[in-house]
């Protein structure tokens, strides 16, 4: 869901008390602490669907937001946050690692382990949550390696992605549906080679391991329209066996299972959006049994079903 709020015109209790309800609103359940409590306290936040991911823009004065244990016990909420500060500083820490973020700079915090998001000084960031399934599958190293860390926008691949979030959040265009799932999957790919291209360089057996997984992946696209073909017919063309692909995405953070159905729900947003087929036809086409499985698939992945999906040509609206 959109959401927007500035509490500038209120009294300082009341903004501060509503800042953080949106906080848990529009991220996941934290805390939020001020260091000048008794002082007057202004920010704004935009935020909106962009397929399965939320993009927002905040502007704020000093505040410090922590996610606890009890927390993610309570809100278990399974995505990740990317913090990108355009104005000021503000720091992430997790995993027993602290970076300072400015000048386009970004990095991750992981919603399903603590956290502390702090701005140093008054900021502006744009922030998007991304389901964890949405991004392991594109990224070549485990998560837990990379939330913490800094990623630089001065030059190369963090400074396309950089720009890229930046001119997304900045600019609020009337994108059709099937645009805006190719935009999301463009901007997906290129912060995960960001991401890729600040870890250190990765062992013989990683490098492998990410080849094999692009290789099985490449291989369940081609047979995404068999409901038939089974993770065991993967391993046999491809001469590996069900135990190791499933280790394969294991360490990507998702299952066979779950990237698959991903991909058969991106795809179907673009085919909804771009062609003329029925909603049959393209249940048919990626690989469900029938349409009554595909339209309830549907609309528990994207939050509105394929006939109103298409139907109304925008944006659909983020599932928690």
């Amino acid at each position: 869901m959109a959401v927007a709020l500035s509490t500038r015109e209120l009294a300082s209790s009341e903004g501060r008390e509503l800042w953080a309800e949106t906080l848990d609103m529009t991220f996941c359940e934290m805390d939020v602490d001020w260091p000048r409590l008794h002082s007057s306290f202004d920010a704004d936040i935009t935020a909106r669907p962009v397929g399965e991911m939320a993009l927002s823009l905040v502007r704020a004065d000093p505040h410090t937001v922590v996610r606890t244990p009890d927390m993610i016990a309570s809100d278990p909420v399974d995505a990740l946050l990317l913090c990108l500060v355009t104005k000021g500083a503000a720091t992430i820490t997790q995993q027993r690692r602290t970076s300072t973020l400015d000048s386009g700079a970004f990095g991750f915090v992981d919603s399903q382990r603590p956290f502390i998001v702090s701005g140093v000084t008054e900021f502006e960031q744009v922030v998007l949550r991304v389901p964890r399934d949405l991004f392991a599958s594109r990224v070549g190293v485990s998560i837990d390696n990379a939330v913490g860390l800094r990623i630089d926008a001065g030059s190369g691949v963090g400074r396309v992605a950089s720009s890229m979030l930046v001119d997304l959040a900045v600019h609020d265009d009337d994108l059709g549906a099937g645009a805006v799932a190719a935009v999301a999957s463009a901007l997906l790919d290129v912060v995960s080679a960001a991401v890729d291209h600040r870890m250190p360089q990765r062992s013989l057996t990683d490098r492998v391991h990410a080849d094999d997984l692009r290789t099985v992946q490449q291989s369940m696209l081609r047979h995404i329209g068999d409901p038939d073909h089974t993770i065991a017919d993967v391993a046999t063309e491809l001469g590996m066996s069900v135990r190791y692909i499933h280790k394969l995405f294991s360490a990507a953070g998702t299952t066979p299972r779950t990237w698959l159905y991903g991909k058969r729900f991106e795809r179907a947003r673009s085919l909804l959006s771009d062609t003329d087929q029925s909603v049959h036809e393209i249940a048919e086409r990626l690989g469900f049994r029938d349409v009554s499985h595909f339209s309830r698939s549907f609309r528990r992945t994207v939050g509105v079903s394929p006939r109103s999906f298409r139907n109304a040509g925008v944006i659909a609206p983020t599932c928690p």
